[in-house]
C-alpha cells in the first residue's frame, strides 16, 4: 500500500508513501487506496500528505480532481500538506491551486480545520 493512513484528532491522515508519482498504474493504485480508505474511515476531515512526494506526474491532478468529489460525496473536507514548491507550480499553471485548500504541514492542515467561526 503506498498510502500510509492514520486517524487522529477527528482527521484522516492520508501520507503518500512513494518520493515520485508517474506512472499511470502507480497513479490508478494510489488513487485506489485513498479511496479505500475514505470508504473505511466516518472522519469528515482529510489531509492528503504529500511530504515524501519529490515528483508527480500531470496525470496524477485529474486523479486528485476525481478525489476532491469523492470528498465532496462523502461530505468531507480534503486539504493537501507539504506539497513542493516544485510540484506547487503545476497547480498554479493549471489553475487548480484555486480548487483544493494547501498547508504547509500536516499539523497545520488539521489545526485549519477548526479555524472557522461556530457557524462557520
Amino acid at each position: 500500500m503506498p498510502v500510509h493512513v492514520e486517524t487522529k484528532d477527528e482527521t484522516l491522515v492520508l501520507k503518500i508513501l512513494d518520493e515520485r508519482i508517474r506512472e499511470e498504474g502507480q497513479i490508478q493504485r494510489l488513487y485506489d487506496d485513498i479511496v479505500a480508505a475514505l470508504e473505511k474511515s466516518t472522519e469528515t476531515q482529510v489531509v492528503l500528505d504529500f511530504a515524501s512526494v519529490q515528483f508527480m506526474s500531470s496525470s496524477m491532478l485529474g486523479k486528485l480532481v476525481m478525489l476532491h468529489k469523492k470528498c465532496q460525496e462523502f461530505k468531507a473536507k480534503l486539504k493537501l500538506s507539504a506539497i513542493a514548491p516544485e510540484i506547487f507550480e503545476v497547480f498554479k499553471i493549471t489553475k487548480m491551486n484555486r480548487l483544493f485548500d494547501f498547508q504547509p504541514d500536516v499539523a497545520t492542515a488539521r489545526k485549519s480545520f477548526s479555524k472557522r467561526g461556530f457557524f462557520g
